[in-house]
């Protein structure tokens, strides 16, 4: 066996450094300082007329021995090139030795190496100076030119490449040698004259062929010729160069070869060779191989002819070679494009990731040319495919996480291709994988999928074993000799799958980032459904709520469904049982009612809980015309219903109900005008004793008179001065200082004394008083803080809540801006609050709104948000700067599991949108604790504060302070 010790040897063997020069020429060694020769060839006798001994040149100016040599400009030392050799009009001045002697014989080509001129000698036949020779291969080489650029396909293109450039060059044998990426070299193409076989066309060879110091030589010198393999190379004379040096020959066209590389081209049974290299972005893609089997020295012409065909076969090939590929990954994108959109599809249409990857799992396969695929993506852990798997997708998931952790986490994808490969470690529990293909996506977890490859065997033919034997040198030194037959050999390559693509990379980092997104939306469509319910259902009994309600209500009221009655119930004396049972049980108690209400609605029935012990049906009556009997005859079967024995903590407590009755379209075709007749006739039920139902009678509505006083001392509240404003603080929960206030309008009433917003707001909203209230609202709250600022208070912001009617009004932006301006107050000393359900009934009117008040320096809030109806993705567009969780969420989070959840994902949300987050209605200091160890930044509530004057908040808020 061939040590690796002789074969490192063998690669680092200085093969530009020889100091040996191929006969047919010879060569001059010039010191460009002084023009004085320093080194000759010693072949110069040979070819030098009359000259006995090479040593006599040494030390002579190159002007005694060499002809046309300029001082200066382009025929001078010093405008010689620095590589490839430069064919130069000097002539040889034989008649120093042989006066006799004709100079036209020989070709001069010179070069630059450092100090150095280096100038080779070749003689030149008489073909050269034929001027119909000449005019021959100038057509040859343009139509050679020509029939390549119109090559159409790449493996003729190269038979056609290696058919012109034999035919040229004359030479028995020409080959196109490709290197693979492993160093390897394969034979592409091959042309021979007639009688001569093909010998090496397909055939692999390897890397040691050639090796890399001969590479990097390849890429420095193009063209390399060898005239004959059996010609004695002469030495250098003198060996070194003064100062001790060896010349370097790396651009020398007279550069003979290593003994090796002589050996190897004996046993393939070559005289002569020409070797060009194909060169392509500066990196060496192949070379042209020409033999022959005699000595050749191809002249000057044919040499500059293959010079030019080689840099067009570079220049076409790689052309279309990048054509080919773009042809090939565009059809690979294609089809992996399609199989995507049809994932992404089907994963939004259906919610379970898991089952839309087994219906995709054949195409997902066959697209990427894969075994397996996996996929880690939040909860999703998923791992399928005919491919062998030993244990659970865990343990798979958890070995590719593993491997994954060992690359560069920074990058997007990796890719294994050899995982089976001698010395490399292999997929434990994926045991027939031998290629890997992993994307991953960092965020705040390791979220990665992957596709395997089963390993391809892959049948090479060498060009003879590849393996050398050992060679003793008459010195006893040990030399490598290269291999003796070149016969076809064959060998099976294991251990490799197909090479993954550019193509496949993006399909797979794409695949990831389409489940990554239909993950977070199913999450998000999760939470929604969750907001969603709750936003239309009662949390303590599940049933409808009151905004439900009204909604199913009006939309059947809409399309003519008038055979029903609408019953608004109401639990009589309940407030005794939350007295004397504690609210537990009264919970308890109205769970139960809601079971009962429940049990008696038929299919197209409804039932809801308004609030408290008031709960709203609407039952179907069973013919077209119904009539106030109908409807006493449904409430009857609901008090039938609530008769029996309710038990509480094993004491059983009678419960009654009183019940409203309005039936349309006699009592009204909407949903507002029946719940007013409907409350109304509830209130007179009550009025009579309680525990009965009572139809809607038009007489009741005289007892509205009191609205209408109502609206009509509402009308003269603003003029009248009867508005005053309540503060309740807004604080920190972590540094427990008060960072805003909320102002709150209260109506001080000439006879029913002071008014809270709850009793006059809703006249108010369905009147035209609304907005008149809340200019007077923004204009008091600019006028308190101008005030404050100018007795030198702390600046806290105050927000005012904004009526919908009002953000709907044209000068909404422009009246509050002037107030500012008037009062000489910044923006961020106001903020304005509008409330989730009111934002969303006109929701882009909000946003433009919303908008201007920002872009003017007023801050906005989002009030009572979870009661609303509005979206994750409308909420991300909102120009908002505030969430306020509305008190429902606190009031019931420490009791509610649900809710409790619920309020930690508004509370995630609104950081994760940048937000402030205020929780509203915060009483007790178990809520403030919980809220605080939650991340909630602002509470509001009766535990910091009841609403209090513009006089007694800056002593409230020095209590909240002073802890």
């Amino acid at each position: 066996m061939i040590s690796s010790a002789l074969e490192q040897a063998c690669a680092q063997e200085q093969i530009h450094l020889l100091g040996t020069v191929q006969p047919h020429g010879f060569l001059i060694v010039v010191d460009r300082q002084t023009q004085c020769i320093v080194q000759v060839s010693s072949g110069i006798v040979r070819h030098w007329p009359g000259l006995d001994d090479a040593a006599v040149a040494i030390g002579q100016p190159l002007g005694d021995w060499v002809e046309g040599v300029a001082t200066s400009g382009e025929d001078s030392l010093a405008a010689l090139p620095a590589s490839y050799p430069q064919e130069m009009p000097w002539r040889p001045r034989f008649v120093r030795t042989a006066p006799a002697c004709l100079l036209r014989n020989w070709e001069c080509l010179a070069h630059c190496c450092d100090s150095l001129a280096i100038l080779e000698w070749l003689p030149v036949g008489e073909e050269a100076n034929d001027v119909r020779a000449q005019g021959r291969i100038l057509r040859e080489i343009t139509g050679a030119i020509g029939r390549l650029r119109n090559a159409d396909r790449l493996d003729a293109f190269f038979n056609d490449c290696v058919q012109v450039v034999r035919e040229f060059s004359g030479f028995d044998r020409v080959m196109i040698y490709r290197f693979l990426p492993d160093g390897c070299g394969e034979v592409v193409a091959e042309s021979t004259a007639p009688g001569v076989k093909q010998r090496f066309l397909g055939l692999r060879f390897p890397a040691s062929d050639i090796p890399s110091q001969a590479r990097t030589l390849y890429l420095t010198n193009r063209l390399r010729v060898l005239a004959d393999v059996e010609a004695k190379a002469d030495v250098l004379v003198p060996p070194v160069l003064p100062g001790g040096a060896l010349l370097d020959q790396s651009h020398c066209f007279l550069r003979d070869l290593s003994p090796v590389h002589l050996s190897y081209l004996r046993n393939m049974g070559v005289r002569a060779t020409l070797t060009v290299s194909i060169i392509f972005d500066g990196k060496l893609w192949g070379l042209f191989a020409c033999h022959h089997h005699q000595p050749k020295v191809p002249p000057h012409q044919v040499r500059e002819g293959l010079r030019q065909i080689c840099e067009m076969v570079a220049e076409v090939t790689i052309m279309r070679i990048e054509s080919l590929l773009q042809i090939e990954a565009v059809r690979n994108r294609m089809s992996l494009d399609r199989m995507l959109n049809g994932v992404h599809h089907g994963m939004m249409l259906r919610p379970d990731i898991a089952a839309e990857l087994d219906a995709w799992m054949p195409d997902l396969l066959r697209a990427f040319h894969a075994e397996n695929f996996g996929v880690q993506v939040g909860g999703v852990a998923y791992v399928a495919g005919p491919g062998h798997q030993v244990g659970t997708a865990r343990d798979v998931l958890d070995e590719i996480g593993a491997r994954m952790i060992s690359k560069d986490l920074r990058s997007r994808v990796n890719t294994w291709e050899a995982l089976q490969a001698p010395g490399n470690a292999g997929l434990r529990h994926l045991p027939s994988a031998c290629g890997l293909l992993l994307a991953q996506r960092n965020e705040d977890e390791v979220n990665f999928c992957f596709v395997t490859r089963p390993e391809v065997v892959k049948q090479v033919r060498w060009g003879g074993k590849p393996e050398k034997s050992l060679r003793r040198l008459p010195d006893g030194m040990v030399r490598l000799a290269p291999r003796r037959s070149f016969e076809a050999w064959q060998d099976a390559v294991r251990g490799h799958c197909e090479a993954w693509t550019e193509v496949d990379a993006e399909a797979l980092k794409n695949l990831l980032q389409i489940i990554i997104e239909i993950h977070k939306l199913q999450i998000n469509r999760e939470l929604q459904k969750k907001l969603h319910w709750r936003a239309h259902h009662d949390q303590l009994t599940g049933l409808l709520n009151r905004r439900a309600m009204e909604e199913e209500v009006a939309r059947r009221l809409e399309v003519g469904q008038f055979n029903c009655a609408l019953l608004l119930l109401d639990m009589d004396n309940f407030k005794k049982v939350n007295d004397t049972y504690g609210h537990a049980a009264g919970d308890s108690i109205l769970q139960q009612v809601s079971k009962r209400l429940h049990s008696v609605m038929r299919e197209f029935d409804l039932v809801a809980r308004l609030g408290g012990d008031e709960f709203m049906l609407l039952m179907q009556v069973p013919h077209p015309e119904p009539d106030p009997v109908s409807g006493l005859l449904l409430a009857e079967r609901v008090h039938q219903a609530v008769m029996p024995l309710f038990e509480i903590s094993g004491q059983q407590v009678r419960i009654e109900v009183s019940i409203g009755i309005a039936i349309p379209p006699g009592h009204g075709r909407n949903v507002g005008d029946l719940l007013r007749r409907a409350d109304l006739a509830l209130y007179h039920a009550k009025a009579m004793g309680r525990s009965r139902s009572v139809v809607f009678e038009l007489k009741m509505e005289s007892d509205q008179r009191d609205f209408y006083l109502l609206e009509h001392d509402l009308n003269e509240a603003v003029e009248r001065s009867q508005l005053s404003l309540a503060f309740q603080p807004k604080v920190d929960l972590v540094s427990r200082r008060v960072v805003g206030l909320e102002a709150l309008v209260r109506w001080n009433h000439p006879v029913r004394g002071q008014s809270m917003p709850g009793s006059f707001i809703p006249a108010a909203e369905r009147s035209d008083q609304i907005v008149r209230i809340d200019r007077w609202v923004m204009r008091a709250a600019v006028a308190t803080q101008a005030r404050w600022r100018s007795e030198g208070r702390s600046p806290l912001p105050i927000a005012i809540n904004l009526s919908m009617a009002d953000i709907l009004s044209s000068n909404l932006v422009g009246f509050l801006c002037d107030l500012l301006a008037e009062f000489n107050v910044p923006p961020e000393a106001i903020e304005v609050e509008v409330t989730e359900s009111a934002m969303m009934r006109e929701l882009e009117k909000t946003k433009s709104v919303l908008l201007a008040l920002n872009q003017h320096g007023i801050s906005t809030t989002l009030d009572d948000f979870g009661t609303g109806f509005s979206s994750l993705s409308y909420l991300r567009q909102l120009p908002l700067q505030c969430l306020k969780i509305d008190q429902s969420f606190i009031n019931s989070m420490l009791d509610d599991a649900n809710a409790e959840k619920l309020t930690q994902a508004i509370l995630a949300m609104g950081l994760a949108l940048q937000m402030s987050v205020v929780a509203e209605g915060v009483e007790t200091m178990e809520q403030m604790r919980w809220l605080e160890q939650h991340g909630c930044p602002v509470g509001q509530g009766y535990f910091f504060s009841m609403p209090v004057s513009v006089d007694a908040i800056h002593p409230a808020i020095a209590v909240i302070e002073a802890g």
